[in-house]
């Protein structure tokens, strides 16, 4: 096909109407030969507004492109190169690079709010996992099924270590009714031997209505001393329900029941205003760690919210008003030898040769802490007592010591362990005497790292002033509670 032929005195636009203006120009131009001289010149100055003009709509065309370029697009957002933050060290290694984020992991676990708040330690908590065809789907290595076990059982794990006297129930939800897996008790053999059982097979669809109900069911007896809630890890993104769900929010709401949620799937605008309503948390997992991160948010228990009401003028009125304090009568069981002959407990009418004593009604019970199905005496060990104080009083977060802060200091080695600290760079050591050397660098510092870690692997008490290394901050915080500089 031959090529088309264009007039000479077209101009190439995209823009219709500078187009149109270059030909009305160009057509004044040959008609007005005869004319005087300001004909012409009003006809070179449309035409050049007509340039002018296609000028800036391809410049502001070109700036909009690129602005979009630059921007990316929507889903693309959580991702911000993180190639790019990735850089060598001085020996041109990346050890020093995935050191640092490994560290900067494990310091954003430690980290939490260490202001003394009111928590309720005496726990009741169900947690509802999803059992739906859904929960088939590998998203999540090996499957969002399996994982869900794995980490259901190290939560229940986790939960009676840091709250030895509450308790917990897990429900399923699969085939639009709720099953229930376990009873409340405070027994963790118990629970994790039923998260390893056969039977829990995902099929249908799940009934968040009947789950939460049954849950409601569970809770609603307990004292107003004893925290309620319930954690979900929902996998899909819907529910099949018999009657209005926003009825049931309703009712938990009205019971003071707290409603989590670990959505696996994305996030679902019914789940969000569950946990809104009910004063919960709400989170979607990211990968593998952010799942495990945001189902382990729920270990610690919860602040006691303070009462909404005002306080009134009247001090008669307010005297009435206030409740006083809620106690609750525990008892400390005595505990039955091994050797003895077996006898049926209380609790599962079983044959059992160790045991508890009730110190109210004498009966036997197999486990504590737990409420004597006799008499209804709350049974705990004075350890369990004083493993649930460290939540009111927790330890404070340790400062993070960078190679700036050490000039001078004399602690070679943590308080903790023992372990050597390493020693000061030779770049901050001849700045000791008051010098500033702001570009000088070490293979420690070679590559940026988050404020809250610490170059030098010191992090010191606010209170005693003592050091201690990652590890022992680690474990201090999530396991011992107590500072040993402090003690």
């Amino acid at each position: 096909m031959p090529p088309k032929h264009h007039d000479s005195d077209e101009v190439l636009s995209d823009d219709a109407d500078v187009y149109s203006a270059a030909r009305s120009g160009s057509s004044r131009r040959i008609a007005g030969g005869g004319r005087s001289t300001t004909t012409r010149r009003t006809s070179e100055n449309g035409q050049d507004g007509a340039t002018k003009r296609a000028a800036d709509i391809a410049a502001k065309a070109k700036k909009t492109s690129g602005n979009a370029k630059d921007k990316g697009y929507a889903w693309e957002a959580t991702y911000k190169r993180s190639w790019d933050a990735v850089r060598e060290d001085a020996g041109g290694s990346l050890a020093g690079a995935v050191r640092g984020l490994l560290e900067a992991s494990k310091r954003r676990r430690t980290l939490h709010d260490s202001a003394p708040v009111q928590r309720g330690i005496i726990r009741h908590l169900v947690l509802i996992l999803d059992l739906s065809e859904s929960m088939l789907e590998k998203d999540l290595r090996p499957s969002r099924f399996l994982l869900t076990l794995q980490y259901a059982r190290e939560f229940v794990s986790e939960y009676f270590d840091q709250n030895p006297i509450g308790q917990m129930s897990i429900l399923a939800t699969r085939e639009g009714v709720a099953e229930r897996v376990t009873s409340m008790s405070g027994n963790t053999a118990e629970h994790i031997e039923s998260l390893q059982s056969r039977k829990l097979t995902p099929k249908g669809e799940p009934s968040l209505q009947n789950a939460l109900e049954m849950a409601r069911s569970n809770l609603a007896h307990l004292p107003s001393a004893n925290s309620r809630e319930v954690l979900v890890i929902f996998g899909s993104l819907t529910t099949c329900d018999p009657g209005n769900i926003h009825d049931t929010v309703s009712t938990l709401a009205k019971d003071n029941v707290h409603v989590s949620m670990v959505c696996l799937a994305a996030e679902v605008k019914v789940c969000k205003e569950i946990c809104k309503r009910t004063h919960g948390k709400y989170g979607v997992s990211i990968d593998e760690g952010h799942y495990r991160d945001l189902l382990f948010d729920h270990i610690n228990p919860p602040e006691v919210e303070a009462n909404d009401r005002r306080r009134t003028t009247n001090q008669d009125e307010d005297d009435e008003y206030d409740e006083g304090v809620d106690l609750m009568q525990m008892g400390f069981p005595a505990r039955l030898p091994t050797n003895n002959a077996p006898t049926l407990c209380a609790c599962h009418n079983r044959l059992k040769s160790g045991g508890y004593v009730c110190p109210r009604c004498l009966v036997k019970l197999c486990d504590v802490p737990t409420d004597c199905p006799v008499c209804g005496l709350t049974v705990v060990m004075s350890t369990h007592l004083a493993r649930s104080y460290h939540h009111l009083f927790p330890v404070p977060n340790y400062i993070a010591i960078g190679w700036k802060q050490l000039q001078g200091a004399k602690q070679s080695a943590c308080f903790g362990c023992a372990a050597s600290f390493e020693p000061l760079p030779d770049t901050y050591a001849l700045n000791s005497n008051g010098e500033s050397n702001a570009n000088a660098t070490t293979n420690g510092d070679s590559t940026e790292q988050p404020a809250n870690v610490a170059s030098s692997g010191r992090y010191e008490c606010p209170k005693c002033r003592h050091h201690f290394c990652l590890e022992c901050d680690a474990f201090i915080h999530e396991s011992l509670h107590q500072c040993p500089g402090c003690q």
